[in-house]
């Protein structure tokens, strides 16, 4: 069974409407798939009325930007802050969740017009200029100011040539603790783990491996994330070291969590991740799939 349960539609910064995202999912011959846009679920209805038509079993997910503070490191590193994303899948209660999103959806948008007035700064861009970027960066967002990410704004940046390529833009600008970058409100991370249950589903650490920590501090997020009742921790990309993916696993069997595969498939922005790109679990774990029902 081929299984994709992480990506991206224009509901939040991918490229593809949930309708083309589904069609596309089906071409690949992917039979469960989970739409987890970030911070909102608007576009499942949508991918759903196209996943029965192609004969796709949609998961209902998420991807929450969540506050948490890693401990453990020496002198001005003591302490950690980081945003992380917790997945939601496979809940049930879609009107709790979506008013808990509410919230964050609306500090999503003004954390967009932030970052345009921080970059409109450091690239001293006259009035003019500073609207212009910014309706490049909602028209990408298919006009939507609650959907604008980070991505969006990479890409926008090389249109405008003034970065070489969409990471380049991160690296320089938009990553955590780059000039431009402005922090999301969020849930704590516990505090998403416990919506997700609440609303009847199953919390995934989405890419361990992605917050720019170190080996240890990983191990650490994954330890910390089973503590507050986590299930499952999303299993390394396919083009990550082999040396990473065994550092994940012995977390994973040290902690008993199941495990999840998703290709954080965003389109065009980000091309090097394909949909239905997904690692293989180890015959000893428990994929969190196996949790769903699958059935209905």
């Amino acid at each position: 069974m081929k299984i994709d349960l992480h990506c991206h539609s224009t509901r939040s910064d991918g490229s593809d409407s949930p309708t083309e995202l589904v069609t596309r999912a089906a071409n690949a011959g992917i039979e469960v798939l989970a739409l987890t846009d970030h911070d909102t679920i608007l576009g499942i209805e949508e991918a759903r009325d196209c996943a029965t038509k192609c004969g796709i079993k949609l998961i209902n997910g998420v991807e929450i930007s969540c506050e948490h503070t890693l401990t453990g490191g020496y002198g001005k590193n003591k302490a950690k802050d980081k945003i992380i994303h917790v997945l939601g899948l496979d809940f049930s209660d879609i009107q709790t969740m979506q008013s808990a999103l509410e919230k964050l959806q609306d500090s999503r948008a003004n954390r967009g017009q932030r970052i345009v007035e921080k970059l409109s700064e450091i690239l001293k861009l006259e009035d003019e200029q500073r609207q212009a970027l910014w309706q490049a960066v909602l028209d990408k967002a298919g006009g939507n100011p609650q959907a604008v990410g980070r991505a969006h704004i990479g890409q926008v940046l090389y249109d405008r040539g003034d970065v070489k390529t969409v990471q380049q833009a991160f690296d320089k600008y938009l990553a955590d603790n780059k000039p431009a970058y402005v922090a999301i409100e969020a849930l704590s991370m516990e505090e998403a783990i416990q919506l997700i249950h609440d609303c009847g589903g199953q919390a995934v650490l989405a890419h361990p491996t992605r917050y720019r920590l170190s080996a240890t501090r990983v191990r650490k997020l994954i330890g910390e994330f089973a503590q507050m009742g986590g299930d499952a921790t999303e299993l390394p990309s396919t083009d990550e070291p082999v040396s990473t993916r065994k550092m994940v696993d012995r977390s994973v069997s040290e902690h008993e969590l199941s495990v999840s595969i998703g290709s954080d498939y965003h389109g065009t922005s980000m091309p090097w991740r394909r949909l239905g790109d997904t690692p293989k679990p180890t015959p000893e774990q428990q994929g969190i799939w196996q949790k769903f029902n699958l059935s209905g």
